[in-house]
């Protein structure tokens, strides 16, 4: 794995012990050098990413331990960051 392409958040998730290196459960956003071709945005897609517009060089998606390694090894694949935490609206702050 390229650690060099996580962010802090995600190389800590990616460290923690236990779970499912199979299970998609981090949510990731994914920037690339460049629009991606066709069999990147396959790529993309097998990971769980949300394939970006034609036009476009950031997407997001669920992916599990095994897509980021696989992702952060694509010479084509800028940065990979742990998006924020969602928390419900309301109730508790």
């Amino acid at each position: 794995m390229d650690y060099g392409k996580l962010d802090v958040s995600l190389a800590a998730a990616m460290d923690a012990p236990g779970g499912d290196p199979d299970a998609r459960n981090l949510l990731v956003t994914v920037r690339l050098h460049r629009v991606p071709t066709a069999a990147q945005r396959e790529v993309l897609r097998d990971a769980g990413v949300e394939v970006p517009a034609p036009d476009r060089t950031v997407a997001t998606g669920t992916v599990s331990r095994h897509g980021v390694e696989h992702l952060s090894r694509e010479p084509w694949v800028r940065s990979l960051t742990l998006s924020a935490t969602r928390r419900p609206l309301g109730g508790q702050p």
